[in-house]
């Protein structure tokens, strides 16, 4: 179970070390990729919860969006190459939150200009 400090109300159930980990991943391309801004928002309805990451560098291209979540998949530009890493990191954020019962998604952050990540999963988990 995870809780914001300001706000009783705001728990999930999720698997703690797995959501870090995927988060992490995100928060690590967006500090990657910025020129100088990220931002990490959150939301916890009813039924539902998110977590959005986004940037203000150059975002990633709507025809790539589905398919960058593939495993061993870098887009094909300098800005990729120069980071390093092997293609696996949004694959694995994609796994954790598909094991969630959630989604991850990618767009363009309407605030910053660049990419915005979006996690999205039941608040109440099914037992496993």
């Amino acid at each position: 179970c995870l809780s914001a400090a300001d706000n009783d109300d705001a728990w999930v159930e999720a698997e703690p070390r797995y959501l870090h980990r995927a988060i992490q991943n995100l928060v690590s391309n967006a500090m990657r990729h910025a020129q100088s801004r990220v931002t990490i928002s959150y939301q916890v309805g009813q039924q539902r919860c998110r977590v959005d990451i986004e940037d203000d560098g150059p975002g990633v291209p709507e025809s790539a969006w589905e398919k960058i979540f593939t495993p061993f998949l870098r887009l094909d530009d300098s800005r990729t190459r120069a980071s390093g890493g092997h293609g696996l990191g949004l694959s694995i954020v994609r796994r954790i939150i598909h094991w969630h019962d959630g989604r991850a998604l990618i767009g363009k952050s309407k605030s910053l200009g660049g990419a915005c990540f979006s996690l999205s999963w039941p608040r109440n988990q099914e037992k496993r």
